[in-house]
């Protein structure tokens, strides 16, 4: 789902602090960068959906298209919350990793306006 960071360059990706507008933007990109070559093969159209939508937010407010609710594909609401947990609950170059309680009470707080609370519920239910 993140093969397009490929193309966004290493001293964004691995900035500790925080991003310029014009950095944060480059990352934006990189859902389009991934879903791009997939898009174009017929066989792959749902894995290029699941890619360019993965940074979708439930609530509207995310991208690159601010698609709402079940308007997201529900691969890209699946990978949401598991690239969440998994950027949650280990080391950034900006942060240390939380433990695992910690990331699923952050996934229930962000349940409905990130995440899907459908999807969060069942995510929980796993542990």
């Amino acid at each position: 789902h993140d093969i397009g960071k490929t193309l966004i360059p290493r001293e964004v990706l691995n900035n500790p602090g925080r991003l310029s507008d014009e950095e944060y933007n480059q990352i934006k990109m990189h859902p389009i960068y991934g879903s791009a070559p997939f898009g174009e093969m017929d066989e792959f159209q749902d894995i290029a959906l699941a890619i360019r939508h993965h940074h979708e937010f439930y609530d509207g407010n995310g991208y690159p298209d601010g698609l709402t609710g079940n308007d997201i594909p529900l691969m890209s609401r699946i990978i949401a919350i598991c690239d969440s947990y998994d950027a949650i609950t280990n080391d950034r170059p900006y942060r240390k990793a939380r433990s695992h309680d910690e990331a699923l009470a952050e996934l229930m707080r962000c349940a409905g306006k990130q995440f899907d609370p459908e999807l969060i519920r069942h995510f929980s239910d796993l542990f």
